[in-house]
């Protein structure tokens, strides 16, 4: 309602030393201010009544404030803190009382806030102090409790409970309450009358015991007991308790003295360890010296392997070397097949024993790489399919499509045809014979070869992987099958080499399951292959005969000149070796169509490859002069030879043709060849070197005379 004396009002209204103000309630607009609220904000009168109470609000507030203006109701009087904004931009706190009534016809709020900033700080201090105070507690396993002189307790810390392991509703409210419920049976006697004896004498106290939680933990407290004051209203003193858990330190403690203990008994132990060390010593004597009987033994069998295919050969080729024999066709025929048998045998050997030595030298490499496995699943089972149809086997090869492994491709088609030759060779008649592939949850994929065989029993099993050992079967195996002993050895190392683990179970007379784990290529890992090209050295060479081909060429022509009524086909033939050179000429001798020429080093293999321009190239690698490489190289700049196929003859241990960067060779076989696989790769050279240039005669629009394009050797 209206003041009955506005002049009245008035004064008093600006003689007040509190800040007021009153607002309308539907605009929010100030309708008056006083004097000490313009200075306390510092804005003039004229400001203060062209603003709202939003105005003074800190814009996060603002919805808070409308929100209490609708809803707070007109008999409230104080409607709380609330943060006020100055006119310098601070923030003060002021507590508001405030009442509505009739201003001018309008309804209005009279305001009369008070600063209270210095308390509010004051009191968040406090509770920082506190929380702080709190959370030290905490990590210092304390709290503490205040005890009335009777021993009830007043009050007591947030942890006091934690300590206990109780709810603050099922705490102990006194000192024989905390020592009948919680103090440990043995330990409560001592307890009370250090307690007792405290509160009687005055005097402080301090005691550890072990507290027996509800749940049954024990924990092991140090507690202080002392007065702090004296308070008339209580008759007596105040006790402050302080309970610090030390179980940690206890358990410390407990520890070092395990350690002792365990450390005299290592005294002893070691006391008697020396009084045996001539014992010891003893025993690894006779270690040693297994060791070096499992040498011997390694050494024994080794050459036990390789004297037996070597004495059939020199055997059966004496036979037959002797002047004047008898023998009829059929037993020369047989011995032929002994010596060629125990030759494969032998060449199988050598190549295992080599590669069992460069993996435990570590100097084989091995390049790792994402790899498909359907396609050279593929290419297995069409190697294997022949020889397990031989034996009847019914065979089940399941593919893997979208499935990638961290691999070397050489060297697991290796493991892999091991395995499936093993499936075969130690199969039984119309036996079964499976490959699966499969993914594991360790992130690997595991591919399984099962057999149908006879099995292993569980002492076969532990000497599976031994070098030289054929668990019982005989060199040719059970049944004529051959085996050096070697395989599977060299496998599980290769296997291991690539980052996977290989593994066999079995049951006789049922069959076996070897498989191999190898990592699976997930999306985005890349993997470089490992390349070694000394480029500058190769170039160097290469310049160095560049110079002198010419003159090779002439020289080269007068030893070997094409004959006028030559073949269709020239072969060049580079090689060093005469034996070699010798059976080469000998395997192809029935071929009329073709004509060989050959070349002992490969500077002059060059000069007759320019001079004749042969349909096709056979390189051995390991010559004087130049190497089969650096030949190739040169063959590959020059304009006449760039177009002419090179088969590459390689040894098995060649690793100038293995170890380098590859060149783009035609083919390669690998010595001992057989007549078929080289005649056949030869036939494949010259049929590829036809099909080329009739592409590239079409291609140039030669049209009708493209017989004039393709002539020559080619």
């Amino acid at each position: 309602m209206d003041a009955a004396d506005p002049q009245w009002y008035q004064q008093l209204f600006e003689a007040n030393p509190v800040p007021m103000w009153i607002y309308d309630l539907q605009t929010l607009a100030f309708l008056d201010v006083n004097e000490v609220a313009c200075k306390k904000y510092g804005y003039s009168r004229d400001e203060f009544l062209a603003m709202t109470i939003r105005d003074i609000r800190p814009p996060e507030d603002i919805g808070a404030v409308e929100q209490s203006v609708r809803l707070t109701p007109a008999q409230v009087f104080s409607s709380g803190v609330w943060r006020h904004r100055l006119r310098d931009g601070r923030l003060i706190f002021v507590e508001i009382t405030s009442h509505e009534l009739m201003y001018r016809g309008r309804a209005a709020r009279f305001v009369a806030p008070l600063d209270v900033t210095s308390r509010v700080q004051a009191e968040a201090a406090l509770r920082e102090r506190e929380a702080a105070l709190a959370h030290a507690q905490k990590l210092a396993r304390l709290a503490h409790v205040v005890a009335l002189p009777d021993g009830t307790f007043q009050s007591w810390s947030d942890t006091l409970p934690v300590l206990a392991g109780c709810s603050t509703d099922s705490l102990p409210l006194s000192h024989d309450a905390w020592i009948a419920r919680l103090v440990h049976e043995k330990d409560q006697g001592e307890v009370r009358r250090a307690i007792t004896q405290a509160l009687s004498s005055g005097t402080k106290t301090e005691i550890e015991y072990r507290l027996v939680q509800p749940a049954g933990a024990v924990v092991y407290v140090a507690h202080v007991l002392e007065p702090i004051a004296q308070d008339a209203a209580v008759g007596g003193s105040l006790w402050f308790s302080t309970l610090k858990d030390v179980t940690v330190h206890k358990t410390a403690e407990a520890s070092v003295r395990s350690v002792n203990e365990a450390l005299e008994q290592r005294v002893a132990l070691r006391t008697r360890q020396l009084e045996m060390s001539n014992l010891e010593l003893a025993a690894a004597v006779k270690a040693a010296q297994r060791a070096n009987e499992a040498k011997s033994e390694f050494l024994t069998r080794m050459s036990h392997e390789l004297r037996t295919p070597l004495n059939a050969v020199i055997g059966f080729a004496q036979l037959l070397a002797q002047p004047g024999h008898q023998f009829p066709a059929e037993r020369q025929a047989a011995f032929n097949g002994h010596i060629l048998q125990a030759g494969q045998h032998l060449l199988t050997l050598v190549g295992e024993l080599m590669n069992l030595a460069r993996i435990e030298a570590g100097k084989i490499e091995l390049h790792l790489e994402p790899l498909a496995l359907d396609r050279l699943l593929a290419e297995c089972a069409a190697i294997i399919e022949p020889s397990a149809s031989a034996r009847s086997l019914k065979s089940r090869f399941s593919s893997a499509p979208d499935v990638t492994v961290v691999a070397d491709r050489t060297r697991l088609k290796q493991v892999l045809l091991n395995l499936l030759s093993n499936a075969v060779k130690y199969n039984r008649a119309q036996g079964e014979l499976t490959l699966t592939v499969r993914q594991t949850n360790s992130g690997h994929v595991r591919i399984e070869v099962v057999d149908g065989g006879a099995g292993l029993s569980a002492e076969q099993l532990e000497h599976l992987f031994e070098a030289f050992n054929r668990l019982g079967r005989s060199q040719h195996g059970e049944g004529g099958t051959e085996g050096t002993g070697l395989g599977l050895v060299v496998t599980k190392h290769l296997v291991e080499l690539m980052g996977g683990r290989m593994g066999v179970s079995s049951t006789p007379d049922v069959g076996s399951c070897f498989w191999v784990e190898l990592v699976a290529a997930g999306p985005g890992q890349a993997w470089a292959r490992e390349v070694g090209v000394d480029v500058e050295a190769e170039a160097e060479v290469g310049a160095e005969v560049e110079v002198e081909v010419e003159v090779e060429v002439e020289r080269a022509t007068r030893h070997q000149s094409p004959s006028t009524d030559r073949p269709r086909h020239t072969v060049l033939l580079v090689e060093d070796d005469l034996r070699s050179q010798e059976l080469v000429r000998a395997q192809l001798s029935h071929r009329r169509d073709l004509h060989l020429i050959t070349a002992t080093n490969g500077r002059e293999g060059v000069a007759l490859a320019i001079a004749h321009q042969p349909s096709v190239i056979l390189m051995d690698n390991h010559m004087p002069e130049l190497t089969g490489r650096q030949a190739f190289e040169l063959l590959a700049q020059a304009p006449r030879t760039a177009a002419i196929p090179v088969i590459a003859i390689s040894a098995g241990g060649d690793t100038g043709l293995v170890d380098q960067p590859p060149l783009p060779w035609f083919r390669r076989v690998a010595k001992p060849f057989h007549e078929g696989e080289l005649a056949h790769a030869i036939d494949a050279a010259i049929d590829a070197a036809i099909d080329a240039a009739i592409d590239a005669a079409i291609e140039a629009g030669v049209g009708g005379g493209s017989d004039a394009a393709i002539g020559g050797d080619h």
